[in-house]
Protein backbone atom coordinates (compact mmCIF):
# COMPACT_ATOMS: atom_id res chain seq x y z
CA UNK A 1 0.00 0.00 0.00
CA UNK A 2 1.31 3.52 -0.75
CA UNK A 3 -1.01 6.16 -1.86
CA UNK A 4 -4.25 5.80 0.35
CA UNK A 5 -7.02 8.36 -0.06
CA UNK A 6 -7.73 9.04 3.88
CA UNK A 7 -10.24 12.10 3.92
CA UNK A 8 -12.51 14.67 2.16
CA UNK A 9 -11.38 18.25 1.76
CA UNK A 10 -14.75 18.73 3.45
CA UNK A 11 -14.16 16.58 6.40
CA UNK A 12 -11.36 19.14 8.24
CA UNK A 13 -12.08 22.95 7.92
CA UNK A 14 -8.95 24.90 7.92
CA UNK A 15 -6.79 25.57 11.57
CA UNK A 16 -8.35 22.08 11.99
CA UNK A 17 -6.62 18.50 12.98
CA UNK A 18 -7.92 15.07 11.94
CA UNK A 19 -7.08 11.52 12.89
CA UNK A 20 -6.91 9.09 10.21
CA UNK A 21 -5.43 6.32 8.95
CA UNK A 22 -3.29 5.45 6.30
CA UNK A 23 -3.18 1.56 6.71
CA UNK A 24 -2.22 0.81 9.84
CA UNK A 25 -0.54 4.16 10.31
CA UNK A 26 -1.97 6.59 12.59
CA UNK A 27 -1.59 10.03 11.15
CA UNK A 28 -2.70 13.81 12.15
CA UNK A 29 -4.27 15.82 8.96
CA UNK A 30 -3.58 19.29 9.26
CA UNK A 31 -5.30 22.01 7.82
CA UNK A 32 -3.70 25.44 7.32
CA UNK A 33 -5.44 28.38 7.05
CA UNK A 34 -4.46 28.85 3.58
CA UNK A 35 -6.19 25.57 2.89
CA UNK A 36 -2.65 23.31 2.84
CA UNK A 37 -3.09 19.83 3.66
CA UNK A 38 -0.22 18.32 5.90
CA UNK A 39 0.41 14.72 7.30
CA UNK A 40 2.20 13.78 10.03
CA UNK A 41 2.43 11.10 12.68
CA UNK A 42 0.06 11.10 14.79
CA UNK A 43 1.58 10.09 17.75
CA UNK A 44 4.02 12.42 19.91
CA UNK A 45 7.73 11.76 20.12
CA UNK A 46 8.15 11.85 23.30
CA UNK A 47 5.12 10.29 24.76
CA UNK A 48 2.27 7.69 22.85
CA UNK A 49 -0.10 10.76 22.81
CA UNK A 50 -2.45 11.17 19.78
CA UNK A 51 -1.43 15.10 18.33
CA UNK A 52 -4.85 15.20 16.37
CA UNK A 53 -5.96 16.05 19.81
CA UNK A 54 -3.85 18.48 20.25
CA UNK A 55 -4.29 22.44 18.97
CA UNK A 56 -3.49 23.81 15.32
CA UNK A 57 -0.98 26.96 15.54
CA UNK A 58 0.14 27.93 12.74
CA UNK A 59 2.02 25.36 11.27
CA UNK A 60 2.45 24.19 14.61
CA UNK A 61 0.95 21.40 16.18
CA UNK A 62 0.53 21.27 20.03
CA UNK A 63 0.60 18.30 21.92
CA UNK A 64 -2.12 17.92 24.19
CA UNK A 65 -0.10 16.16 26.63
CA UNK A 66 3.12 18.41 27.67
CA UNK A 67 2.51 20.84 24.72
CA UNK A 68 5.69 19.70 22.87
CA UNK A 69 5.41 21.49 19.38
CA UNK A 70 6.09 19.84 15.84
CA UNK A 71 5.83 21.47 12.73
CA UNK A 72 3.81 19.60 10.38
CA UNK A 73 5.55 20.82 7.23
CA UNK A 74 8.70 18.98 8.43
CA UNK A 75 7.82 17.18 11.39
CA UNK A 76 10.53 19.03 13.67
CA UNK A 77 9.92 19.20 17.53
CA UNK A 78 9.75 23.00 17.89
CA UNK A 79 9.04 22.97 21.94
CA UNK A 80 10.48 20.91 24.89
CA UNK A 81 10.08 18.13 26.20
CA UNK A 82 9.75 16.77 22.80
CA UNK A 83 13.23 16.60 21.18
CA UNK A 84 12.76 13.94 18.42
CA UNK A 85 10.69 15.15 14.98
CA UNK A 86 8.03 12.93 13.98
CA UNK A 87 7.56 11.59 10.70
CA UNK A 88 5.58 13.46 7.71
CA UNK A 89 4.01 12.12 4.67
CA UNK A 90 3.28 13.05 1.21
CA UNK A 91 -0.25 14.79 0.91
CA UNK A 92 -1.77 14.93 -3.07
CA UNK A 93 -5.20 15.92 -3.75
CA UNK A 94 -7.66 14.39 -6.17
CA UNK A 95 -10.70 17.12 -6.57
CA UNK A 96 -11.66 16.94 -3.12
CA UNK A 97 -10.25 14.13 -1.55
CA UNK A 98 -7.31 14.07 0.29
CA UNK A 99 -4.33 11.28 0.16
CA UNK A 100 -1.67 10.59 1.78
CA UNK A 101 1.51 8.57 0.87
CA UNK A 102 2.49 5.74 3.62
CA UNK A 103 5.57 4.21 1.88
CA UNK A 104 7.21 7.17 1.82
CA UNK A 105 8.19 9.02 5.37
CA UNK A 106 10.46 12.71 4.57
Amino acid sequence: MSRCRVAGLDDIKPGELLRVEAGDVPICLARLESGEVHAISDICSHEEVELSDGDLQGNEVECPAHSSRFNVITGAADGFPAEKPVPTYPVSLDGDDIYVDITVEV
